[in-house]
């Protein structure tokens, strides 16, 4: 998709404010002239193909040179445009499974012949205020006794108010980052103390960047692995956020004995980094050599949510409307059977044509690991390479390539001719790579939506004063809104609300932006601009 500069957004009470580039600028004019205007608008759009990229909405707020200068780094890429058309003339974007309008996103079920899910924090939930008091003490032991941490580590309390998904940890400096839609640092720490704007601007310059932090904003993927990822870490889900709390306590810890000296880099994060390896290691699970597997295998009730009765209903609903689904995780076989069976019930492979764990995400999606063979008695993955899959099989490891071949067979079409539609909770993984890098369309879990109503148990978990809501800071969008907004055709909060609808309905969002049911409180304050991005 040829890419159309990120453009800007301020805050809505600005007297400057910019108005839909696929919407009338007034709201005085009738519907008519709305559509008319649209449709003017798309094919002006079509007309100069430089100026597209992928059919979606970025939330921005930038200074008017910063946005010449990305329109221009944009037009400069060279990728396939996706058709968009206005959905008042009957048309829509996405071989007719997504529709947008000035108003709203749509999505249509029933037009995925191919349909996935992540596991955890998708089809099952977990109950995060155990879960993350038992990720923090695990880790902050681990420091203790294997990495030599003083003791006075582990009578550090849980400050829940320093969670949130979605940071970033400079792992050289010793700081926690929270950053915007365009990768400025909006707030940070240094260890648990907040820093003023002078310190944020004395350590990342006046623009309030770390090279880093932007190459991850332009490519997410070109830091997953090298030098970058020794460096910053971004915490991209649940299970991630304590080791923020974790890492500041220790950077805190550490000043209090020998700070480093200047040109001299904190050690924290590799040690921290050791410790989630550790935790999170397959070969733990078998092994008892990670506290965190154990303590779920004891009592996985007392971790893991069951799922409601009305989801494994709509998976069977959408396998019997013709659909073929899978459930990709991350998890090895053993810790997924084990959270899959508190939450979906014994019989929880019935739901899916395929099953694969141990996924390597998001390198599922852009690269051709083979699938190896799993022994489901054993619950444990074989040295031997699957060469033909099978539905009804689990299997381990794997590529998108031919899950998406072996599934489309099963529809008796060609690869090219299944649409594919994948839900998840991690961005970056589940939503952003599958949608940049492969022809998929992707749903976005956000439980941070389900913050709003007042009733959510963990909002003490969620709902951070430090760092304000996850969606944006004031008037400015987070990275996250960003890319939501940008790859996910929608984002819910749970897997049950959408559940609620027939594989034949639509999916309705009340906003161009795909959030659902509701625009976020925080967003509202936020006009937004459209952007397409490939």
């Amino acid at each position: 998709m040829l890419a159309l500069g990120r453009a800007a957004a301020v805050c809505a009470f600005s007297a400057s404010a910019l108005s839909l580039r696929l919407a009338t600028s007034t709201k005085t004019k009738t519907k008519t002239n709305v559509h008319k205007q649209a449709q003017t608008d798309v094919r002006l759009l079509l007309r100069n193909l430089d100026k597209l990229a992928q059919n979606s909405m970025t939330l921005v707020r930038t200074p008017p040179a910063a946005v010449g200068r990305a329109t221009r780094e944009a037009a400069g890429q060279q990728q396939t445009v996706r058709r968009f058309h206005n959905s008042a003339a009957g048309n829509s974007r996405y071989s007719a499974s997504t529709i947008m309008t000035s108003y709203h996103k749509e999505l249509l079920l029933k037009d995925y012949g191919i349909v996935g899910f992540d596991l955890d924090g998708t089809l099952l939930r977990y109950n995060l205020h155990e879960m993350s008091a038992l990720i923090y003490q695990v880790l902050k032991q681990f420091l203790v006794e294997q990495k030599g941490y003083d003791r006075d580590l582990l009578l550090q309390s849980l400050n829940l108010d320093f969670l949130q998904k979605g940071l970033f940890l400079d792992g050289p400096r010793g700081n926690v980052l929270k950053l915007s839609s365009e990768a400025q640092i909006l707030r940070a720490t240094h260890g648990t103390r907040l820093l003023s704007d002078t310190e944020i601007q004395a350590i990342y310059g006046r623009d309030r960047r770390w090279e880093i932090t932007t190459a991850f904003y332009r490519d997410p993927l070109s830091t997953w692995n090298g030098d970058a990822s020794t460096q910053m870490r971004s915490l991209l889900d649940y299970f991630d956020m304590p080791s923020a709390l974790v890492f500041a306590q220790a950077v805190d810890l550490v000043d209090r004995g020998k700070k480093p000296s200047a040109g001299e880099e904190y050690q924290v994060w590799q040690d921290v980094q050791a410790g989630l390896m550790n935790i999170y290691s397959r070969e733990n699970f078998a092994n008892d050599q990670s506290l965190y597997f154990k303590s779920m295998r004891a009592e996985p009730e007392r971790f893991v949510l069951r799922t409601d009765p009305s989801v494994m209903n709509w998976l069977g609903e959408l396998r019997k409307s013709g659909k073929k689904l899978f459930l990709l995780t991350g998890s090895n076989v053993d810790f997924a059977n084990l959270t899959a069976t508190q939450a979906l019930g014994k019989d929880w492979r019935k739901y899916f044509d395929f099953v694969v764990t141990y996924a390597k995400k998001p390198g599922f999606f852009t690269m051709q690991r083979p699938f190896m063979q799993v022994d489901v008695e054993k619950l444990a993955e074989l040295p031997q390479e699957a060469e033909d899959i099978k539905a009804g099989e689990v299997y381990s490891q794997g590529n998108w390539h031919q899950l998406h071949a072996a599934m489309a067979g099963m529809l008796q079409k060609k690869p090219s001719e299944v649409k594919a539609l994948y839900f998840g909770d991690n961005i970056i993984q589940d939503v952003y790579t599958p949608v940049k890098h492969r022809d998929f369309d992707a749903v976005a879990i956000a439980e941070e939506l389900l913050l709003e109503d007042g009733k959510y148990p963990y909002a003490a978990e969620l709902d951070s004063q430090l760092w304000g809501p996850y969606f944006a800071l004031e008037c400015t969008p987070t990275l996250w809104s960003s890319f939501i907004s940008s790859y996910a055709q929608l984002c819910v909060p749970s897997v049950e609300q959408v559940a609620q609808t027939a594989p034949d309905k639509r999916i309705v969002c009340h906003n161009p932006y795909g959030f659902s049911p509701r625009l976020p409180k925080e967003l509202e304050t936020v006009q937004l601009k459209s952007c397409w991005r490939g």
